[in-house]
């Protein structure tokens, strides 16, 4: 289980994400800690972020930085600790990214706490499209996510319907969709939690740092998962093409599951997913298509 970081730790990191470099003395007095203090700190966050030691300086890669990072079209706030990164983007106007280091609040589908600790990629997306982009988002934004994590560690990741990330049938990562209407235009809020080089916070987690044997600059994959989801609209275009490379990465397909609903549990065995992302179970009484947004605690049971 991952702990919950210290005052001193997530103060440090803000100090350190403002400036490319920062001197011990600087930091000592920042912080009020004396030199030993601050060596035990830095050595701490370095085995979750690409923080370096070298004479008496301290560094932090700028890929590894979000508040380095420079997205073109997007408006970017970078906070070290927020409530949750969905809640905080619901404040700014469309096109907008809230990345934070660590949530007080984060949260999963059905409302369910999201352990966000130190090393991760916790963000949320907001952006105006249209109602067809909006339709295939819940197919598109996990395999922006897969192609984002494939192409900085050279493995192969699947899903776990509906959204889940998963590496060799452990989570990697989670989405958490959200949508509003304003006039013909839907305001979508994708929220993105990435296990990077933070510790896998449950037994059924695994973290890219882990997968790779090393710890992995963050901004490589904020990089691809923002240029991919800036062309949601292209894509949509293609749905048959999404539903095909889904249903490919689809770890879901074919297993007996059971699915927990507000009418009670659903069991059958996985034959598809249709075009609206819902999952086509063969059950005892017949063909079941469930919602997304209905089934909950999709579990495995064969």
């Amino acid at each position: 289980m991952s702990e919950q970081p210290g005052i001193a730790e997530l103060l440090l990191l803000d100090l350190l994400s403002a400036k490319r470099s920062v001197g011990l003395n600087e930091l000592s007095g920042e912080l009020g800690l004396e030199g030993e203090e601050v060596l035990r700190l830095v050595e701490k966050l370095s085995r979750n972020y690409i923080i370096r030691l070298e004479g008496s300086r301290v560094s932090w890669f700028s890929g590894d930085n979000p508040r380095t990072f420079k997205p073109w079209g997007w408006m970017l706030q970078y906070r070290v600790v927020t409530g949750s990164t969905m809640t905080a983007a619901r404040h700014l106007n469309p096109w907008s990214i809230v990345v934070a280091e660590y949530q007080l609040s984060g949260r999963g589908r059905f409302g369910k706490s999201w352990v966000s600790s130190l090393g991760g990629l916790w963000v949320t997306y907001k952006l105006r499209v249209s109602p067809r982009a909006a339709s295939i988002s819940s197919l598109a934004i996990p395999l922006y996510v897969i192609e984002s994590l494939e192409k900085v560690s050279n493995t192969t990741f699947n899903v776990k319907w509906p959204n889940d990330i998963t590496f060799k049938g452990r989570k990697v990562s989670g989405v958490l969709l959200e949508a509003e209407s304003i006039g013909e235009d839907i305001v979508l809020y994708v929220g993105v939690g990435i296990n990077v080089n933070n510790e896998p916070p449950l037994p059924t987690a695994e973290s890219l740092k882990n997968v790779t044997g090393e710890l992995v600059a963050r901004n490589k994959v904020l990089s691809v998962l923002t240029s991919l989801i800036s062309r949601i609209e292209h894509y949509a275009r293609r749905p048959e093409t999404i539903m095909h490379e889904y249903t490919s990465r689809l770890e879901t397909l074919g297993r007996r599951v059971e699915a927990e609903t507000d009418e009670g549990t659903i069991e059958g065995v996985v034959e598809d997913v249709d075009e609206q992302g819902r999952l086509v179970l063969k059950t005892d009484g017949g063909v079941v298509r469930l919602e997304p947004y209905i089934a909950r605690n999709v579990r495995y049971v064969d």
